[in-house]
């Protein structure tokens, strides 16, 4: 698998998952890393035809992927401990490019096409549920060009990566405060969730413009407003009528079994906080883009050990 980015590096770039060919930027545009202090927020028109120059073939096969058969799980890990909802808080993709001379939304594509491969391996281990932390409230204070191509990219995302997720049944959503998105942003999620909501697969909910806070923030007010109305006594208020009002109340499991971070840091950074009262955590020191599946693998087979002291 090989993806182009503007840079002025003049070799291949070769990873365990992927290669990267460089092709040279115009000079007034010189792609460096510190790429996003220099560069106008004018050149977002620009972004697409890069965004088009990284998007992945999505036939691509993970390098680490383990292999499993349709009704066969791998070696240790038992159907019954499985997770029902996993999430995934998706980061150091900005560090690891970084780190590795390249501009920050490369790192963003690497962990797209990690994201896919991971999105995969989930529906082949039929787990019901996985929720991505993909773009928080806080995340608008970025420089504007690597907003503005988040967003074009997540747009691409629900338009392109999700047709192999619907070939594999799964249903797509969209959680968090549409209203501040692009209105094709918007559209792109309303169309994905109308196109699989007929589906019974992994349901994938991508939480984009998200906040944990701003979630219970905004259930709390819609029971206010049917106390309000008339519709709702206080003493009426319970866990389940906050639960019927998060935007998780799509999700027939709607509380994460299992949280995964990447890049070493141990936080929860305003994520699904009412959700994952009881969830257990699990923190890896790979960044985002270098995740692959055999760390997924090794992620649920702690769960599952965790599972077992608990039940006996």
């Amino acid at each position: 698998m090989a993806f182009t980015y503007l840079s002025p590096l003049k070799n291949d770039i070769v990873f365990p998952n992927f290669t990267i060919k460089p092709c040279l930027a115009p000079k007034r545009h010189t792609i460096n890393p510190n790429f996003f202090s220099i560069v106008s927020p004018k050149t977002s028109g620009k972004l697409h035809a890069v965004t088009t120059r990284i998007t992945p073939d999505l036939s691509y096969q993970h390098a680490k992927t383990t292999k499993t058969h349709e009704d066969e799980l791998p070696a240790g890990l038992e159907e019954e401990l499985m997770p029902k909802h996993v999430a995934f808080i998706l980061d150091g993709n900005r560090r690891w490019a970084v780190e590795k001379g390249l501009a920050p939304m490369d790192g963003h594509a690497a962990m797209r096409i990690t994201l896919q491969s991971v999105l995969r391996q989930c529906s082949k281990l039929k787990i019901k549920a996985v929720s991505l932390y993909a773009f928080s409230t806080e995340n608008w204070i970025r420089p504007t060009v690597e907003v503005d191509f988040l967003m074009e990219m997540y747009e691409d995302v629900l338009r392109k990566d999700t047709k192999e997720l619907l070939s594999l049944g799964c249903r797509v959503s969209l959680m968090g405060d549409k209203t501040k998105l692009p209105k094709s942003l918007q559209m792109a999620s309303i169309e994905i969730e109308e196109k699989s909501k007929n589906n019974h697969g992994t349901h994938v909910n991508y939480g984009i413009n998200y906040s944990g806070k701003h979630d219970i923030l905004q259930a709390c007010r819609t029971i206010a407003t049917k106390v309000k109305d008339g519709n709702l006594v206080p003493n009426q208020i319970n866990e389940t009528c906050i639960k019927q009002e998060l935007y998780t109340k799509t999700n027939e499991f709607p509380y994460p079994d299992l949280v995964i971070r990447t890049s070493g840091e141990i936080r929860l950074s305003n994520f699904m906080l009412w959700q994952m009262a009881c969830s257990e955590l699990y923190f890896i020191k790979k960044k985002f883009p270098d995740f692959g599946e055999d760390d997924l693998i090794q992620a649920l087979l702690a769960y599952q050990e965790t599972r077992r002291r608990m039940i006996k």
